[in-house]
């Protein structure tokens, strides 16, 4: 596992690519590199990714970076994705408007239930994916809660 130092490195590269400054920040955080990878390659065409490998690191970069939404994991080491969801939701800067995502392939959490996303939402978070998860789900959930503002219609269309 990458230490935070390295997430921080990687997160300054990733914030130097053609990124503008209106461009939506989506936040992955997950103690599985692979994941985080293949999430920041999905997304870094059209979003500013940042990335925490656990909750306590989480925090800080939602603190710092304000992310327009956040995918995260629940069973992490350290402070797991619920306690940091809950601590998330009580930054002053973020409040309860930022949608958390959470993504686990936990079955205590009613995946194979009617309703899947009720117990997330019980506990702070504003939707769920189950793991495996395939990007389409995500991309539902991105256009879901980030849907296209104006300006990056038009930017799309020229």
């Amino acid at each position: 596992m990458a230490g935070d130092g390295e997430l921080e490195r990687r997160e300054e590269v990733n914030n130097e690519e053609t990124h503008t400054r209106a461009q939506r920040v989506v936040m992955v955080v997950d103690d599985s590199a692979d994941i985080r990878d293949a999430l920041r390659m999905w997304l870094k065409h059209d979003y500013r990714v940042v990335e925490a490998e656990d909750g306590a690191t989480a925090v800080k970069v939602a603190t710092r970076e304000r992310p327009d939404l956040i995918l995260m994991d629940l069973h992490m080491p350290g402070i797991d994705g619920f306690s940091a969801a809950y601590r998330i939701r009580l930054l002053a800067k973020l409040g309860s408007h930022v949608p958390i995502i959470a993504i686990s392939a936990d079955p205590g959490l009613g995946v194979e239930a009617k309703h899947p996303t009720t117990f997330a939402h019980d506990v702070g978070f504003t939707d769920f994916v189950p793991k495996p998860f395939d990007l389409e789900q995500i991309e539902d959930m991105l256009a879901r809660y980030l849907p296209k503002r104006d300006d990056e219609s038009a930017s799309a269309t020229h």
